[in-house]
């Protein structure tokens, strides 16, 4: 039997940069169109089951043609792929975990207070993945996000992050923490959704692909596609 295949997809959030929707939509047709190669069986995205059912009635309003989609790559890219696709919805597979206690600003704030070496490697490590970026068009930001080298230096920022705080106060660990059980929860939503056969395409933030396809790895029950596969 075929194991299900699963194409990770990280992409930013374009609430954070509407110009992107606003300046660069034949851009996110290309994308959606290269995208359709794949033939995905079901579409996951970042959204939590809380609101499955607002996510239920936007995607009919689109298929409806009653919605103009937001500035959201969710409803920018899998709601016109699913729609091609005549999927009957596309499914949330987000986790809702408390993620101040601490929260990543208190973290950052220990290191430079308390330990400053360690605050400027992970600055050095920052500015490297500024540099690493290539922001000059929307298929640029998703080759750069998606790129093996820049996951593998963003998870330096992340482990770097466990030696902030000390033997008394882990705050560091206490973060990740709470990272890995957001990332872990995700990657059980995902494989919980598989059934055989299943070509399952997950559109995810890019600080999630490092751990969701360790996980999903090491579980050996699926094939892994890289979004750079279909759009280089």
């Amino acid at each position: 039997m075929m194991k299900p295949e699963i194409l990770l997809m990280g992409t930013l959030h374009f609430s954070m940069d509407p110009d992107i929707v606003n300046q660069q939509k034949h851009q996110i047709h290309q994308i959606v169109d290269k995208l359709k190669e794949f033939n995905p069986t079901k579409i996951a995205v970042e959204k939590p089951f809380l609101i499955e059912e607002e996510l239920d009635r936007k995607y009919n309003q689109y298929l409806n043609e009653d919605l103009i989609p937001s500035y959201d790559e969710i409803e920018q890219f899998a709601f016109p792929l699913a729609a091609y696709l005549e999927h009957p919805r596309v499914y949330p597979v987000d986790e809702i975990v408390d993620m101040t206690t601490p929260a990543l600003d208190q973290v950052f704030k220990w290191a430079k207070e308390h330990q400053p070496d360690l605050f400027n490697e992970i600055l050095e490590v920052q500015q490297r993945l500024k540099e690493m970026e290539d922001n000059s068009s929307l298929r640029t930001t998703l080759c750069s996000i998606n790129d093996p080298d820049y996951i593998s230096q963003l998870q330096r920022v992340y482990m770097k992050l466990t030696r902030v705080g000390d033997r008394q106060h882990q705050i560091g660990v206490k973060w990740l923490k709470q990272w890995h059980e957001r990332d872990l929860a995700i990657t059980a939503n995902i494989s919980r959704l598989a059934e055989p056969d299943d070509r399952i395409l997950v559109i995810i933030g890019g600080d999630h692909l490092h751990l969701i396809r360790q996980f999903l790895m090491d579980s050996d029950d699926f094939t892994l596609h890289s979004y750079l596969d279909y759009i280089p």
